[in-house]
């Protein structure tokens, strides 16, 4: 079983950490925006004008638009989000940004020197104008192919990610047996802290 910090390493370096290998007959608009992401997070990873904590900031500004942290938090936590007060959720929310943050931080530049993705032009039979599934093909430094696929829906004219599952693993998934686990033994306050405290760890 992925520790939640290999999981949360997983999710951003995903979604940051690629090159964009071109593929034809994409058709949806998810497919189309999962491309056009691609392009622009490459050209800032690849603007020799910024240094490496420039770079990261305007990555971090990207995915403020793109990656709905605030589902993708109350996913991972699942039912017991709902005995979470306002100002927990806010605490958490805030918490748990900051650990993927912190975690891909580090690794995300050097890595995207090393790895390649395909959007794939398949279409999934739950696709509709709101919801997506857009699949994906990454090939790692190693010469690894992993599945992935990224779970969106449609927010005004954006196409918002809240879960990906990389080989047939879901990552909310996997946060949520993780994150269970620890309020049971130590609360949701116990959570929030444990949360600061591994993006305390590896900055």
């Amino acid at each position: 079983m992925k520790t939640w910090w290999q999981s949360c390493w997983m999710i951003l370096c995903v979604f940051f950490s690629i090159q964009l290998a071109q593929a034809n007959n994409l058709t949806h608009p998810a497919q189309l925006q999962m491309q056009q992401n691609t392009n622009a997070i490459m050209a800032i990873i690849n603007d020799n004008s910024l240094n490496n904590p420039q770079k990261i900031q305007r990555l971090n500004v990207y995915a403020d638009r793109h990656l709905d942290y605030q589902r993708i938090a109350a996913l991972s936590v699942g039912q017991p989000w709902r005995q979470f007060t306002t100002q927990q959720k806010q605490d958490f929310i805030a918490a748990f940004k900051d650990m993927m943050i912190s975690v891909y931080a580090n690794t995300a530049l050097l890595a995207a020197q090393n790895a390649k993705i395909t959007v794939l032009p398949r279409n999934s039979s739950d696709n509709t104008t709101t919801q997506a599934r857009v699949y994906t093909q990454i090939l790692n430094n190693k010469n690894k192919s992993y599945a992935v696929d990224y779970q969106m829906y449609k927010s005004g004219n954006t196409w918002k990610i809240y879960n990906i599952n990389v080989e047939g693993a879901s990552v909310v998934t996997i946060y949520r047996n993780q994150f269970g686990e620890v309020i049971q033994k130590q609360g949701i306050d116990g959570l929030i802290q444990a949360l600061r405290n591994k993006t305390i760890a590896v900055k």
